[in-house]
């Protein structure tokens, strides 16, 4: 395995993951505006075309399965980055860290997770999509199962209310995916130029290997270490933002469930929003919690306490809280329990772009 076949690698990813990001942009678009139109019937008590439901679900179907193809394709391209490229150490310089250090390394691989760089939000999009999908599937058996209950049966009111809640509320995640579409084509495409960071560490390597200087040579690999080591292959960073952003998923949909709360009372929302604010409750919990020993272990005694990212991060966990609370007393607060759902979610895009807006150590600059 040599360079040229990472860069090889990399130029098919460019060719063939750039029509699939152009085409989840297309077929998202398309999928909002057929959603659209079906929240507007059921907002106004009009029975939705057969053909037009049977759009929606086909497009919904499309845009899910170009979203996991195109994740399939990164997870191809983390794969040949991983095979192509080895950090060599020269003998001195292995000799010198084991002396004086302890550390005992002689070659090192990128095995990089696929939620850094422009790949964050594609991830969050694919949680989402997986999410979308998997409700769509239960109102779809919903849907049956009022069809197949006879007129007779003392549940039949409520069933066909859970239908028609089912009815308008998966097309509304629709807009969502589409939005987290919208944004992944126009400002964080993994497929336009792949993970440009890696690759700019990669070819700084690959450039001093002429060099017959050192020094110079092992600024470079003692950088690649710490990164390496540090970031890309610890244990931490396979699985504390991956657990934050698949709750950051379930926080979107119990958030859209919150908003149909105050127009409509209707306990099929609040379930929906409850069920969904537990699994992203307990990801956000243990993923905090795996990120404090990853802190000590990258940064030791830095300040790294005060970064805006973990207190803003702390202060979303301390809303969901009172929002997981509130359902206590749902049935006399319930336009409380979901303006409150409401402001976590709020909290949680405020905490998202911290990332981008403030310095700190989880800033972007530093990733």
């Amino acid at each position: 395995m040599t360079y040229l076949e990472y860069e090889s690698a990399r130029t098919l990813i460019e060719n063939i993951g750039s029509p699939v990001a152009t085409y989840i942009f297309i077929t998202s678009l398309a999928l909002a505006a057929v959603s659209i139109y079906i929240i507007a019937s059921g907002i106004k008590q009009t029975n939705i075309n057969p053909k037009i439901q049977s759009l929606h679900d086909s497009l919904l179907l499309l845009d899910v399965s170009l979203i996991l193809f195109g994740f399939l394709l990164l997870c191809w391209f983390h794969l040949r980055i991983y095979q192509t490229i080895e950090i060599q150490f020269p003998v001195y310089l292995t000799d010198y860290l084991r002396t004086t250090q302890g550390i005992s390394v002689d070659t090192l691989r990128f095995a990089i997770p696929l939620w850094i760089e422009a790949e964050k939000i594609y991830f969050w999009m694919v949680c989402f999509g997986v999410f979308t999908y998997i409700l769509h599937r239960k109102s779809r058996g919903v849907q049956m199962n009022t069809i197949e209950t006879a007129p007779d049966d003392e549940n039949i009111t409520s069933q066909t209310d859970n239908t028609n809640s089912y009815s308008i509320f998966v097309p509304s995640l629709n807009l969502i995916l589409a939005t987290l579409a919208y944004i992944m084509y126009i400002h964080s495409n993994p497929f336009k130029n792949p993970l440009p960071i890696v690759h700019s560490e990669i070819t700084a390597w690959l450039n001093v290997q002429p060099i017959n200087n050192p020094q110079i040579i092992a600024e470079v690999l003692m950088k690649l270490y710490g990164r390496i080591t540090y970031y890309y292959n610890t244990e931490y960073m396979w699985a504390h933002p991956p657990m934050l952003f698949i709750s950051y998923a379930a926080f979107a949909v119990s958030f859209m469930a919150c908003v149909f709360m105050l127009a409509k009372r209707n306990d099929t929302y609040h379930t929906i929003a409850y069920n969904h604010a537990k699994i992203g409750y307990l990801l956000l919990t243990v993923g905090m919690l795996l990120g404090y020993p990853w802190a000590i272990l990258a940064w030791g005694d830095d300040p790294w306490w005060w970064d805006p990212k973990i207190n803003g991060s702390i202060m979303m966990w301390v809303l969901y809280s009172a929002f997981l609370h509130a359902r206590i007393y749902s049935s006399r607060y319930w336009k409380t329990t979901a303006i409150i759902g409401i402001l976590c979610f709020i909290s949680l895009v405020f905490t998202y772009l911290l990332t981008y807006i403030v310095p700190g150590i989880h800033s972007i600059a530093q990733t």
